[in-house]
């Protein structure tokens, strides 16, 4: 039984090794990969609140529900191809503004409301020309987005340049197509 047991033992051991040091250096390095990411974009950094626009939208009274439930579908829908500069500003405006335009909306109280009704302005007002601002930020960054646009021509000038001959190229071959079999050419 020890004939059998000894070389087992060590055949399982040369070759588990290299197996098991494999598995400690992927897991090592998915460790640091997640160290370095940083934490998760989908847990939301201390102090920061959850993402509640769709709720906060849904609690707004209809003719506004409509209009930041539009919005929310415009943010949501945006190319996954933009700008890092208008991923962000998307981002902004969908953490940020967008709830806290909603947020202070929702926690007016009635002494409030009144109190900017006596001052001559309509909560509901306010609420409508922030979301049109909002909006309008919207369209204007996605407007401003000319990556794909500026890929594609960059994308047309190189095959242009390199698959099309110069005229300067064409010129000579053409010269050389006129010049007859057996003459010299004198430069």
């Amino acid at each position: 039984m020890e004939d059998i047991l000894v070389p087992l033992f060590f055949f399982a051991s040369v070759f588990s090794f290299p197996l098991a040091r494999r598995a400690m250096i992927h897991r090592h390095n998915l460790e640091l990969l997640r160290a370095r990411s940083g934490p998760a974009e989908d847990a939301a950094a201390p102090g920061t609140p959850p993402d509640d626009a769709p709720a906060l939208a849904l609690r707004l009274p209809e003719p506004h529900r409509l209009y930041a439930l539009a919005l929310l579908c415009r943010l949501q829908d945006a190319p996954a191809t933009l700008e890092p500069h208008t991923r962000a500003t998307l981002g902004q405006i969908r953490r940020e503004y967008l709830p806290d335009t909603l947020r202070s909306y929702l926690n007016l109280t009635p002494a409030a409301r009144e109190q900017l009704r006596a001052g001559g302005r309509d909560p509901e007002g306010l609420l409508r020309e922030q979301l049109k601002h909002l909006s309008r930020g919207v369209d204007g960054a996605l407007r401003q987005d000319h990556g794909s646009a500026s890929r594609l021509l960059t994308q047309g000038h190189y095959l242009r340049d390199r698959f099309e001959a110069s005229t300067l190229d064409t010129a000579r071959l053409d010269a050389a197509a006129r010049i007859p079999v057996g003459t010299s050419v004198q430069k």
